[in-house]
């Protein structure tokens, strides 16, 4: 037996190889002799599992077309046999890979790292569909069926009634067993993305399926160096996500995941499917979750959180049960223009769309509003007259307290002459229990505050305060 031809794979490895044995067993090595010269060589740059690969092929061809298939090895056989069009080896591998329903956890394990090597060959084989299948059988698979499968292969000459144990079980218990997922935490991007759109075909419990795809990614982010590596991490488990029910995963676990990716130079499609995730569940923030740096001027991304107010108007107006989230999403925009009113970045433009963003129904009071608007204003010293009563123009008076009236509205008699409002009503005790009300009447369906009735206002209070100054009594009491 003479080595009469050199066999370069992947640039790895040179193998110098009888060629009568290889072109024996193979019908590419055959059609590529054709054209050789004597003193020619082979070259595969593109072998599927390299080196290692071929070697099994070369024992394969050297036994005399024998060789030990195991599970530590059957898809390297079965890719390279493909690639090297030997159908007698083919034959075998395809034989023993229909017995991988009754493999054990480990045997899976061990032919899914294969799988990982191969992917870019195997991806779109229906035998990888197969094998991945049978694996998500036993992922959810209770031991005691696992057990009985093992020892029905080895004693039963008909295994296809354990693959239909199988097949009912995974359609009746599509839950993870979470001690088997933690040996799949090795797995890249490409197979983990292939591996959840099977379990998504199977119908798995969407839960379990968030879980699997959150830990996957906080464990990866820990070995991640690259921001490049990050990034692709972050943009697959979102398109995954989409493919998911809503109520599937926390609003807790969904802003963890935002968190970590908020670094990450992520491609503007995924960022906007993450922020349709997060704008949907909008009412179940808290307010230091809409706390988020801004990456260009200002302390805070306001426009982000603006965003998000507009996909969460758009969600609720689809799925209804509209009026109670959005008071609790009106109670956070308020806690949130008290955060940004005092940013001296903040252009007037954005606070306003703040205050305005959210329907009437939103808010039953305008309180807080017109505290932080009154912040807003008392910082941004540069603002003119016309952009402080376009800010102003988005309090409604009619959801002002008494108290409010009674403190700060009196400071405020340039601007809020200009205010429009369907109807004012405001009652005024003083210390002697006398109520007094100013009521403005409806002109043209649009009614303004006049600077009269604002004037009185203050007229009480400076007479209230001066008849307590003159009177000692009053005053101990007030």
């Amino acid at each position: 037996m003479c080595c009469n031809i050199e066999v370069d794979v992947n640039g790895e490895h040179i193998f110098f190889l009888d060629k009568k044995v290889l072109a024996s067993f193979s019908n590419r090595v055959r059609k590529l002799l054709v054209r050789l010269t004597n003193n020619a060589k082979l070259i595969f740059s593109d072998f599927p599992g390299g080196a290692d690969s071929f070697e099994l092929i070369t024992s394969f061809c050297y036994n005399n077309g024998n060789i030990d298939i195991t599970p530590s090895n059957i898809f390297l056989l079965h890719s390279a046999s493909s690639f090297m069009e030997m159908s007698t080896l083919t034959m075998q591998t395809e034989l023993f890979l229909e017995g991988t329903y009754c493999w054990t956890w480990s045997q899976f394990v061990n032919g899914l790292k294969q799988c990982q090597i191969l992917f870019h060959f195997m991806n779109n084989s229906p035998t990888f569909q197969d094998y991945l299948n049978n694996l998500l059988g036993n992922l959810t698979l209770p031991s005691y069926i696992s057990s009985s499968c093992q020892s029905s292969s080895n004693s039963s000459s008909f295994p296809i009634s354990s693959s239909d144990t199988i097949s009912k079980c995974l359609r009746s218990n599509n839950h993870l067993d979470y001690w088997k997922i933690d040996d799949l935490y090795f797995l890249n991007i490409e197979l983990f993305d292939k591996l959840i759109k099977s379990m998504i075909f199977l119908q798995f419990d969407h839960p379990s399926i968030c879980s699997f795809i959150f830990h996957y990614q906080k464990s990866k982010y820990i070995l991640c160096c690259s921001h490049d590596e990050k990034s692709k991490i972050s943009e697959t488990n979102i398109n995954l996500l989409v493919l998911l029910k809503s109520s599937a995963f926390s609003c807790r676990a969904l802003l963890d995941a935002f968190g970590m990716s908020l670094s990450l130079n992520m491609k503007m499609d995924e960022r906007s499917k993450l922020e349709n995730l997060l704008g949907s569940r909008l009412h179940e923030f808290r307010i230091n979750d809409l706390l988020i740096r801004g990456k260009k001027k200002g302390a805070f991304d306001v426009g982000l959180i603006l965003r998000l107010i507009k996909i969460f108007l758009l969600e609720r107006r689809i799925n209804g049960f509209f009026v109670h989230r959005a008071k609790k999403v009106g109670f956070l925009m308020d806690l949130f223009m008290l955060e940004v009113a005092p940013d001296p970045l903040l252009k007037h433009s954005k606070f306003i769309s703040l205050a305005i963003s959210l329907p009437k129904l939103a808010r039953e009071s305008h309180d807080r509003m017109y505290h932080a608007i009154n912040l807003y204003v008392e910082v941004h010293q540069d603002l003119c007259q016309e952009q402080k009563t376009k800010i102003w123009s988005a309090i409604d008076l009619n959801k002002l307290s008494v108290a409010t009236m009674r403190l700060h509205l009196a400071k405020n008699t340039k601007l809020l002459p200009s205010v429009k409002q369907n109807q004012f009503k405001v009652f005024i005790n003083d210390d002697f229990g006398v109520s007094r009300r100013v009521d403005n009447t409806v002109r043209n369906e649009k009614c303004c505050i006049t600077f009269s009735h604002l004037q009185e206002i203050q007229k009480s209070q400076c007479l209230r305060a001066n008849f307590v100054e003159s009177n000692p009594c009053h005053q101990k009491y007030h």
